[in-house]
């Protein structure tokens, strides 16, 4: 989305990655919320992660996009809510952080997520506080990961994807 997209940079992964452009317009810079030297352990306990799921849910799967993913584990969104909700509960009990999109079960190691991306990203890259500047800043979504981001910014939107969850957010996007 970074190189793709005409946007200076995309946070991904729930908030583990941030890719910008570089100033010349033609590289992108990779940030991510772990230490660079913490990366390749975080990648094995997510691995480990993954298997764990799968051995103790054979109907789970991973998501087509799996291997391109570099903070993260994606599990393919069931239709059944049951299945669902132990992917969830499984993921937690290895210890990972998990949350639900319109396509995914995600989980992912670290305490963040999208809102605590953002405010180390706008500080570090754009000298922004989001504490002083909330009310300055537009955020659109489109499902229950994006909660965070709908509670704490003034001015929100939801996608048209957000409707089936309404009922499950804590705060509504305003628009």
């Amino acid at each position: 989305m970074a190189r793709m997209w005409p946007v200076d940079g995309v946070i991904g992964e729930n908030g583990g990655l941030f890719f910008r452009r570089t100033a010349d317009g033609h590289g992108i810079e990779h940030h991510y919320w772990h230490a660079e030297d913490a990366t390749a352990s975080v990648a094995a306990r997510l691995r480990t992660i993954a298997d764990r799921v799968l051995a103790a849910l054979p109907e789970a799967r991973l998501a087509d996009d799996q291997p391109f993913r570099l903070t993260s584990l994606a599990f393919a969104r069931p239709a059944d809510p049951v299945l669902e909700r132990r992917i969830v509960n499984t993921l937690r009990q290895a210890g990972a952080d998990a949350t639900v999109n319109n396509l995914w079960v995600l989980g992912w190691l670290g305490g963040y997520d999208k809102l605590t991306m953002t405010r180390r990203t706008l500080a570090q890259h754009y000298g922004v506080d989001i504490d002083r500047e909330r009310e300055a800043i537009l955020y659109s979504g489109d499902s229950t990961n994006d909660a965070p981001m709908f509670a704490f910014f003034k001015h929100t939107v939801g996608v048209s994807t957000v409707r089936q969850y309404l009922d499950q957010l804590p705060v509504a996007p305003a628009g």
